[in-house]
Formats: structure tokens, sequence, C-alpha cells
């Protein structure tokens, strides 16, 4: 686990504009008091897949797009990963005294919960074989409330501390629920590949990489 200072930068709305020394210092102290500050964990389970629901539970992935990104699968892996609820106290703090290092402080925390879950991809890709790529609820229209289902599917709160507000959002915020599918053969999808917008379709996307192909 570790933060993409490259991926930070776009989360920043850097364009590849010159950084000062004054922005260059805060991101440094920043992404240390993070990294020191991150506390991580993750659960996962993988099940038999039907095509609808995740057999032998109640749990059905709702929306045309999980089911087009499942497609093939007999078998899928459920997933949670969080950093921890200091890193969101880390961020409450920082807003109350400096608005800069809070807005680098959220990005970072970003960069390393999305790094946290590629890491635990490819631990499940070692043991599973090849899978696809994370699909995570809020993507295309999947519902952002099937995440209360994946919780209490894998017992979150018990297990690593994660549990959904009234809302529906995660608490930790820093904090990522997904389903990947195993494929059964292919290739390994490059979860620690660094250049994550080559790999994402949304062309049009505003924090996009502009080298990226």
């Amino acid at each position: 686990m570790k933060i993409n200072r490259r991926e930070l930068l776009r989360y920043l709305g850097w364009k590849g504009q010159d950084i000062d020394t004054g922005t260059q210092k805060a991101i440094d102290e920043v992404c240390s008091s993070c990294t020191l500050t991150a506390r991580p964990a993750h659960t996962a389970k993988a099940f038999d897949y039907d095509g609808e629901t995740l057999v032998g539970t109640d749990f059905t992935p709702q929306g045309n797009d999980i089911r087009r990104h499942l497609e093939g699968c007999a078998k899928v892996i459920v997933l949670a990963v969080t950093i921890g609820v200091e890193t969101d106290r880390l961020i409450d703090r920082l807003f109350a005294s400096s608005a800069q290092k809070a807005v680098i402080a959220d990005s970072a925390a970003s960069c390393l919960v999305e790094s946290l879950a590629d890491d635990v991809c490819d631990e499940l890709q070692r043991k599973y074989g090849p899978l696809t790529a994370r699909f995570s609820c809020g993507y295309g229209d999947f519902p952002i409330s099937a995440q209360r289902g994946i919780c209490a599917l894998l017992s979150t709160d018990t297990r690593i501390g994660l549990c959904v507000d009234a809302g529906g959002s995660l608490v930790p915020r820093k904090s990522i629920t997904a389903i990947v599918g195993i494929k059964g053969g292919g290739k390994p999808f490059p979860f620690s590949q660094t250049d994550k917008c080559a790999l994402c379709g949304n062309k049009d996307c505003t924090a996009r990489d502009t080298e990226s192909k």
C-alpha cells in the first residue's frame, strides 16, 4: 500500500504545471502523516454465482452493468477494504487548521485505499486465478445502496470495523467495497499497474491524465 504521487496530483487537479516549494512541502508532510495514520484492514469471500444471485445468499447484485461485468463468471469474490477511522479524524483536524492540507490529505487517503484494494486483489488473483477488474457500488447502475448488503454479507462491522451510515455511506470514509469475477482463464488483470487512466474507458473524465493513451 502506497501513495502514487502522480495519481495524487491528478486528484488535486494537476495538469503538468510547476509545483511551488510550499505546496510540495505540504504534500510531503501530509503524505507522511496519512501513511503513518492508516490502519489497513480487509475481508473477502468467494461465492458461486448463477448469473443473478450469489448462491447460498439473498444478495443479488442489481443493475445491468454489474451483470455484464460478471458475465461468464461462475464464481465471484466480494471484498471490503478500509484504512481506518484515524485517517478520517486526521482529515477532519486538518480542515480546522489548513484547508490546503485537508484537501491534500483527502486525496492522499483516497490513493492509499485504492492502493490497498489493488494489493488485496493481487493477492486474491494469486489464489484464485485471473480476475475481472473491481466493480464497486456506484459504478454504472450498480446502486450505492448495495453497500449495505455487501457489508452485511461480509460482517465488516465485526471483522474490520466498517459500517454503513443512515445515508448509505461507508464509515470510515476511506473504504471500498467491490465485487470481482473469477474468470477461470485468460490474462490476469493488472491491478498493480500505476497508470489507472490507461485502463479506464472514461475518456472525458476531468481527472484523466492527459498523457495516458
